[in-house]
Parts: structure tokens; sequence; C-alpha cells
């Protein structure tokens, strides 16, 4: 069983460190732990990694607070300005990340640095061990899951997701697509996601003091259900919403979580799965447009469609860097060419899955999102 408390005291054994800082942890910690025991059905493995990823977590945020505590000129810093990529999972936002990293003025939240955000990152160093040691994770587990290359390829370079930084306050949006823990989830929905950000924030200043930022290239899909708290925060960054048919989308998130999930379960009901899905990400949209109304003009909020940037990705990049108001120079253009060119659409296969399995139809699963399709008249079926 997990124990909130236990988990803290073996954190703070394991570092060395006692001070978890300031601001909320331990009431999503609890909750997320309770959900966890009653509602995940884990085995004995998946037991094991959900426990070591909140150990991790836990970790994390007491060296985060080590370091800021010990150089607290990090804070003192004006946090370069960011572009936060949001929207339904499997809608392009990851490519759309990637060809952004691209830009060198761009400063993404690196894989790799993802897994150990402490010390903060140098410019001066040549190549950081980090680096190699996720190089090693990523080659093991698509050793182990090969069909994860083809789902979702990425490498130890790339951008991440920031959600693992919003974890260090225990409310990560990504949890309840990992886990089956419906009362988490629940929680979630109703909990106050800015000292989240607050804490992401912060961590971003830890990031950019050695390697500086011309801006923040952020992307983390479920943030679509946190708009205003990102606004709270970041009241001048930009967001750049991806779409896709969720009738493609959908099914394709779907089998990535029945992946991620059949690690640590005996069995994935792919039909409970499903209705889990429909329900947790068309209150993402549903959440979306609400904020994207109540807010107006006072955020600036661009649209991507996948199929646009697979059919003219250059063209796509060049228009939404003009929205953006960022300069999208022949640099830039020049290293989006290479990107393009050594890693091309499709080179580790197609992400492949029967939706029959799932229980339900494109049609049924657009009946689920019909306000999204009726409130964003530029998405388009790829």
């Amino acid at each position: 069983m997990l124990d909130p408390k236990t988990l803290m005291r073996r954190a703070q054994a394991a570092t060395g460190l006692q001070d978890f800082g300031d601001g909320p942890f331990e009431d999503g910690l609890e909750v997320f732990c309770a959900s966890l025991n009653r509602e995940a059905d884990l085995n004995a493995a998946g037991m094991a990694g959900a426990e070591a990823m909140i150990l991790n977590s836990l970790s994390e945020r007491l060296r985060v607070e080590d370091c800021l505590r010990k150089n607290p000129e990090i804070l003192d810093q004006e946090l370069a300005p960011q572009v936060f990529v949001l929207g339904l999972p499997r809608t392009g936002s990851t490519a759309l990340s990637q060809f952004m990293s691209e830009d060198p003025a761009a400063r993404s939240i690196r894989r790799w640095e993802l897994s150990e955000l402490t010390p903060p990152p140098d410019a001066a160093v040549q190549e950081d061990p980090r680096l190699a040691r996720t190089r090693a994770a990523f080659e093991e587990r698509y050793r182990k899951q090969p069909e994860m290359r083809a789902m979702l390829p990425v490498e130890a370079e790339d951008p991440s997701e920031h959600g693992p930084i919003l974890g260090l306050t225990f409310r990560n949006l990504q949890l309840p697509t990992r886990f089956n823990c419906p009362t988490y989830r629940d929680w979630l929905l109703m909990a106050d996601m800015v000292p989240a950000y607050q804490y992401l924030a912060r961590v971003l200043k830890l990031l950019q003091w050695k390697t500086p930022a011309g801006y923040w290239n952020l992307k983390n899909p479920p943030d679509v259900f946190s708009i205003e708290a990102i606004h709270t925060v970041f009241p001048t960054a930009t967001i750049v919403w991806t779409h896709r048919d969720p009738g493609k989308s959908i099914p394709s998130v779907a089998s990535l979580a029945n992946l991620i999930r059949s690690e640590g379960v005996d069995n994935v009901d792919k039909h409970v799965l499903m209705q889990y899905m429909l329900d947790f990400q068309s209150e993402g949209v549903r959440r979306g447009l609400a904020a994207r109304t109540r807010l107006g003009e006072a955020v600036q909020i661009v649209d991507s469609t996948q199929a646009a940037l697979a059919r003219d990705t250059i063209g796509v990049i060049r228009d939404l860097y003009a929205k953006v108001g960022l300069p999208f120079t022949p640099e830039y253009e020049g290293h989006l060419k290479a990107r393009m060119a050594n890693r091309p659409r499709g080179q580790h296969g197609k992400h492949e899955y029967d939706l029959a399995d799932y229980g339900v139809t494109p049609v049924q699963i657009r009946d689920r999102f019909q306000d999204y399709l009726d409130g964003v008249d530029i998405l388009e079926p790829t």
C-alpha cells in the first residue's frame, strides 16, 4: 500500500534533504495514493512502478527546493516569453513542439532534463551526463515495447511535456490517462491548478539560469483543462491549440493508454478504458472552450491542425510564427528542413489499433465532441 507520509520520509532519507518548500502538494499526494490503492488494480510490478514514480517526484521537489535555497538569484530572473502547445492528445502537439524546438531561439524542457532537474543544466558543459543516461533509458523502453516507437517517436534530446513538473505539486492531469484513478481524476477537476503553474514557473527559471531562452517552447496536451490557470501565472503567454478529428485522436490515445497501463495491471478492459477516455477528454475540451470564451482577447490563442501541419509543415509554422510574433529566420528554416529529412514522418512504422476492440465507432466518438466540432471551425479530419 502507498502511504504518503512514509513515501515523504523515504524521499527525505534518500536525498538527505528535509524541506519540500512552500505551496501545496500533500493534498494531491494523499488523494493520488488513496486512489491508486483502491481503484487502479495494480499488480506487483505496477505498484512498484507507481511507488518509484512518486518517490522520484518527491525527491525531485526536495532537490529543486535545495537548489533554489542555495541560489536565490535564480528566482530573481525575468522568465523568457512562453508559448504553450496544448489540445487533445494525439493531435500533432508532439510534432509541432519538436519542429518548434529546432528554432535556435527556442528553449524547450528537454527529455533528459526532465528526468533530473538539478543541478541546473549548464550551456558550458558540452555533453551533460544525464543525456547518456536518458538515451539508454529510451533504448531500453523501445526494446521492451517496440510499438511505442511508432506511437510516440521521441528521443532524449527532444522537447518533453511539463506534466511531471506540474506533478511536483501532485496536480498532473497526465496521470488519469496513465492510471485508472477516478477519485484522483475527480479531485484534479476540482483542484486549484494555479499553484501547479506557479511551481512550473519556478522550475523554468531554474532551467534557464545557465541555459538562457529566447522563448519557452512548452507542450502539454492536458493544459487544455487549465487555460485560465496558465493565464493567471503567465499572463503574456501565447497558446497554440492543436486539433484533429476526435474520431481519430481519441482511439489513438486510448491505444497508447492501453499500452502504458498494461505494464502494471493484469488486464485492461478496453471498453471501460474508452469510456473513461471519452469522459475525461471531452471534459478537457469543454473546459478549454469555456475558458477561451471567458478570456476573450485577454489571451492569444492560435489554432493549428495536424492535417495542415503534415501537409505543409514549413508553411504552417511560418504562418504560426507570424501570428505569434516570432521571427521565422532562414537559420530556423534550414534546421527544420534538416529535421524533416533526418526524421521523416512514419519512419518507425504506423501506429496500428483496431477500433472495434474499444466498442465504439468514429461517429459515436464525434457525438461526444459535438460542441468542440461546432466551436472550432478550423477543425478538419485527417
